[in-house]
């Protein structure tokens, strides 16, 4: 009898209990993935490298934003800012928490922005300085 209702335990996990209420995974053990976005050059060339970045739903993020430019740069993305749950940004003066919309990076400055993307999509990026758009200073981030 035991067998049997260790048996039918499992075909309720699997067959009757809904899998949006089954835990997928435990953010609060997972070591983020690093990935590291240089804003600018230090020869005043407006990019950003890499120019595309590709995310997964669920997956924990530290994103190191690095301004090597001489001017302040952006980092605007507001389709990727809506679709991300953002834990923290911080940079060795300060956090914050909550919802980010963009982030401005000073000259020589470095952010961390710790997120887990929680929506699928394609999204432009830019730096929303005058004429730093227009220059090239563009690329795409893809959340899978």
């Amino acid at each position: 009898m035991k067998g049997y209702r260790k048996v039918l335990w499992i075909f309720i996990a699997l067959f009757v209990v809904p899998q949006s209420t089954l835990a997928v995974g435990d953010l609060s053990n997972q070591n983020p993935i690093v990935v590291t976005v240089i804003l600018g050059s230090e020869k005043n060339e407006l990019t950003f490298f890499p120019e595309k970045l590709t995310f997964e739903t669920g997956k924990l993020y530290r994103l190191i934003l690095k301004n090597s430019s001489p001017q302040k740069h952006y980092f605007t993305s507001p389709g990727f800012a809506a679709s991300v749950w953002t834990r923290k940004v911080q940079d060795s003066s300060m956090e914050v928490k909550g919802a980010i919309r963009e982030i401005e990076l000073l000259p020589g400055k470095t952010a961390e922005w710790f997120f887990v993307p929680v929506k699928t999509g394609t999204f432009g990026l830019y730096c929303h300085i005058s004429g730093h758009k227009e220059a090239g200073m563009v690329g795409i981030i893809e959340i899978k």
